[in-house]
């Protein structure tokens, strides 16, 4: 990080001329803790000769891109300022929109000349974050900060579900999106919001019979009819369940309490999809890192769907389950296509667990979903079928995905 502009004293510097403005007088920032992402220089600002109704601290992301020559007026965005776009228009766009709780850090304000914005410092948190609960030894403040967390989500859902519009005005005024990675290849992809060409649709079913053929085993047959749904249901247009999602939650960290309330950050990875592609987090990402305790999956399902259902009371219980599949269903795409062909090219450390762990665990998530609910027959039959192929090639260890510490008394 040799470059100037990356440098944490200039970063405060620069910051203090635009809180300056903001606020309409003389701020003055003291560079703090720095944290080095692959995306972000991240500077926890101590704020020096100020008014009353400045904070006394601020947290300023700055993009790395310009490092490789961003330039702010180009038509084409690079890769880390999607990340700082999607931070920026997810503070500005819910800090419009009504809650108790603030659902982001409040923005101060942002420069797309220097690539880097002000945000709200929500500090270290007065309890441990969900991650951190979870690692611990107490099962109760595990079980509520997982049931409090989810409530979040649900409420960040459902308050957001409607206003597509308003956030993509947002987003586009701050710079054009990245262009779609092909269908289910990317986990927290952006709904495509138009008809997805037919050739994705079929070069995916392709890959999702392939990955099957190559391990001597055929999926159902209508894997293709139920593939091309979700493409639609999921992927195209999610209707009714198009909300906008915090994304990135493969862990649980980026929640903490302030004052007393639950609160989120990171929004990097942000964006309108279907709801329930992060609603699940039990059965689809947190509790696939490692494992939760099955009598609290459905504990977590019914707080998430309360805070919809008191919103939208078209979401009946039956539409729900409907919704809960179709999400499933499209993480089970995903798995297929682009995590387990890595996964059976070797195993590696992924986080607290491994790759083909956490494919197993994925894989026989999807499969326990449709075998509760019913609903895309082919898909769910297709997933038991291979996790039980995959459960006679790999150990017992891989096929036993460890409980997060908190919870290792139920194992």
């Amino acid at each position: 990080m040799n470059d100037e502009r990356h440098n944490p004293d200039f970063i405060a510097n620069v910051a203090s001329s635009l809180l300056s403005e903001e606020f309409g007088g003389e701020i003055h920032l003291r560079a703090g803790e720095t944290f080095i992402t692959n995306g972000s220089v991240v500077v926890r600002c101590s704020v020096v000769d100020s008014g009353s109704n400045v904070p006394a601290s601020v947290i300023v992301k700055k993009t790395r891109e310009d490092e490789f020559g961003y330039n702010p007026d180009s038509s084409e965005t690079p890769n880390s300022a999607h990340w700082l776009f999607g931070d920026w228009a997810a503070s500005e766009f819910l800090g419009n929109v009504p809650s108790d709780i603030p659902f982001s850090p409040q923005l101060y304000g942002g420069s797309r000349e220097f690539g880097f914005i002000v945000l709200e410092d929500l500090g270290d948190g007065e309890q441990p974050n969900t991650f951190d609960a979870l690692l611990g030894r107490d099962p109760e403040l595990a079980e509520q900060t997982l049931l409090e967390h989810i409530s979040l989500i649900g409420q960040l859902h459902a308050a957001t579900i409607g206003r597509d519009e308003e956030y993509r005005r947002i987003r586009n005024r701050l710079g054009t999106l990245p262009k779609p990675e092909k269908l289910f290849q990317d986990p927290w992809s952006e709904t495509r919001n138009r008809l997805i060409p037919l050739s994705e649709v079929e070069e995916a079913i392709k890959l999702y019979r392939t990955v099957f053929e190559n391990l001597g085993i055929r999926a159902e047959q209508g894997v293709a009819d139920e593939i091309e749904f979700i493409a639609s249901a999921v992927e195209a247009r999610p209707k009714q369940f198009l909300a906008f999602c915090k994304g990135d939650q493969n862990a649980a960290g980026d929640y903490i309490r302030r004052r007393g309330k639950p609160r989120m950050f990171d929004f990097g990875a942000s964006g309108l999809r279907h709801a329930l592609i992060e609603g699940m987090p039990g059965r689809f990402t947190w509790g696939c890192m490692m494992r939760i305790p099955e009598r609290l999956k459905p504990l977590m399902d019914a707080a998430y769907k309360s805070q919809l259902t008191q919103k939208h009371s078209e979401m009946t219980e039956e539409v729900f389950k409907r919704a809960m599949i179709e999400a499933g269903a499209r993480w089970h795409i995903f798995h297929v296509v682009h995590r387990l062909p890595d996964a059976l090219s070797g195993d590696r450390q992924r986080g607290l667990t491994t790759l083909r762990q956490q494919t197993f665990a994925w894989l026989t998530a999807f499969a326990d979903l449709y075998e509760e609910f019913g609903g895309m027959q082919a898909l769910g039959l297709s997933a038991r079928r291979i996790a039980e192929h995959l459960r006679n090639l790999w150990s017992v260890e891989v096929c036993n995905l460890p409980y997060y510490s908190a919870f290792k008394s139920e194992s």
